[in-house]
């Protein structure tokens, strides 16, 4: 059907690091579709607060007769995804939006190899994610943390960074005597992964990326859009919730 026009939209962020992986993980995406065979993606950068170009501005420089996606560039559905990707994607017609990487069971790996290194020293284990007011972004972190312990063989527990409860300071401060390993559910470094470090947790992971396989993630969740969409037909079954 031509060209489908993918915008790839990060949140946006100040820090420099942050900036330079969400820049590696969109050329990761474009790599990975190339080697899918799927050449009529045309890619674009975008963001949802902080940095240019914003969303809808990169929505509205399209061809109106050109089919977009907006894959979000973001670990579990808040705000961002419901309001103002949602409300950018239904003022264009023949757009859609991808979902963001929530609980995927591969996600749940990646970050299950990451505490193998630091289980036998640490009994305790939280899942840190970014934090939102609405219930279904915490359900999906709640639900990644349910796979996660189902990985690990053990109970993890789920704290966030702001917009939700327990916090992570709380959470370390009064409910958790023993060293604690937290794993990082944040995409890049920012504001809320040097918040991390400054709570004084025995073990704190890197941020998401970089890690091919978190490009992989955000992969399945493209074609999983484009198929539902009906722009593109996958012999290959995808990974869903």
């Amino acid at each position: 059907m031509g060209r489908i026009h993918v915008l790839a939209a990060s949140h946006g962020t100040d820090n420099e690091r942050g900036q330079q992986l969400i820049h590696e993980l969109r050329a990761q995406l474009e790599e990975l579709a190339r080697a899918a065979g799927l050449t009529e993606l045309v890619w674009h950068e975008a963001y949802v607060d902080v940095q240019q170009p914003r969303l809808p501005e990169v929505l509205g420089s399209l061809p109106a007769d050109e089919p977009a996606v907006v894959l979000p560039l973001l670990v579990a559905d808040g705000v961002h995804t419901t309001y103002d990707i949602a409300g950018a994607v239904a003022a264009r017609a023949n757009t859609t939006a991808a979902a963001p990487l929530g609980s995927l069971p591969d996600l749940a790996k990646v970050l299950a190899q990451r505490a193998q290194a630091h289980l036998a020293e640490h009994p305790s284990v939280v899942l840190a994610a970014a934090g939102t007011r609405l219930e279904k972004g915490q359900l999906q972190v709640r639900k990644l943390a349910e796979r996660l312990s189902v990985e690990l063989g053990r109970e993890v527990q789920v704290a966030y960074c702001a917009g939700a409860k327990p916090l992570i300071q709380d959470l370390l401060s009064t409910e958790i005597q023993t060293p604690v390993l937290v794993l990082s559910a944040l995409l890049a470094d920012g504001l809320f992964q040097t918040r991390l470090a400054s709570t004084g947790a025995s073990v704190i992971t890197s941020p998401l990326l970089p890690d091919v396989m978190i490009a992989k993630c955000f992969f399945v969740r493209l074609q999983e859009a484009l198929k539902a969409a009906g722009w593109l037909s996958l012999d290959d079954e995808v990974h869903r919730d």
